[in-house]
């Protein structure tokens, strides 16, 4: 069965755009567009679907106020041509927040993400590469937008993970392998097997230890030789 999923965007470019884009994906189904939020709640009413692609800034209703009122709803893709609505839409557990213009391969990198999110659950920290890098960190219910390079280091507590950063500390419930994956190419450098450093924030390096920012964390002997070669050492 295919995924379905409706588009709602109040410019009729936007909405081919994004039809053209699904259509190119066999696992998915455009089953309705609209120009008004006030018409896809109405659609919403008799008929479920999967996923929206929703356009934020609209007459009469925007694409943020639909989402706020709506009962159990699907999984929503933000689309939109302005970056200052991020926090408040992340707070609302949005799958993606796309600008436009929008291109089939950054479109599909959030249907993958939607698909990710079916199988595995909420994504409590997820990267977000753009002009200034930062990463969405779910913590104590509420989503922060943090800066990759305030991130000092992290420490894994078994199923959660220590976000260390310039002025506070933050738990989010992940696994210190999957945030490796995700952070390795944006130059944070596994160490140990309970320790992610950013390399940015690296005074030295010694035989056992490394100085992040003044604190010293210690090499775990699977990671040292790798790290020593990514750090510079």
């Amino acid at each position: 069965m295919k995924t379905t999923c409706l588009i709602v965007d109040d410019e009729p470019l936007a909405r081919k755009l994004i039809a053209s884009h699904v259509a190119q994906i066999d696992s998915m189904e455009v089953v309705g567009e609209f120009g008004l939020a006030i018409d896809a709640a109405n659609f919403l009413r008799k008929q479920k679907v999967d996923l929206i692609f929703l356009d934020i800034q609209m007459p009469e209703i925007t694409g943020l106020q639909l989402a706020a009122t709506l009962r159990n709803p699907p999984a929503i893709i933000l689309t939109t041509a302005y970056r200052n609505f991020a926090p408040e839409a992340f707070e609302l557990e949005v799958v993606d927040y796309l600008l436009k213009p929008i291109s089939f391969e950054r479109l599909l990198k959030a249907v993958n993400r939607y698909y990710d999110r079916k199988a595995g659950g909420p994504i409590a920290f997820e990267v977000r590469e753009e002009t200034d890098p930062w990463v969405l960190i779910k913590s104590e219910r509420k989503h922060h937008r943090i800066l990759l390079e305030s991130i000092r280091y992290l420490e894994s507590l078994d199923d959660y993970v220590k976000v260390v950063l310039d002025k506070e500390v933050l738990i989010s419930r992940e696994n210190i392998s999957s945030l490796d994956e995700k952070l390795s190419p944006s130059g944070f450098v596994r160490i140990h097997r309970s320790f992610l450093v950013n390399a940015r924030h690296v005074k030295s390096l010694g035989a056992e230890s490394v100085d992040v920012g003044g604190k010293e964390l210690p090499f775990g002997r699977a990671f040292k030789k790798l790290a020593m070669v990514r750090l510079g050492g």
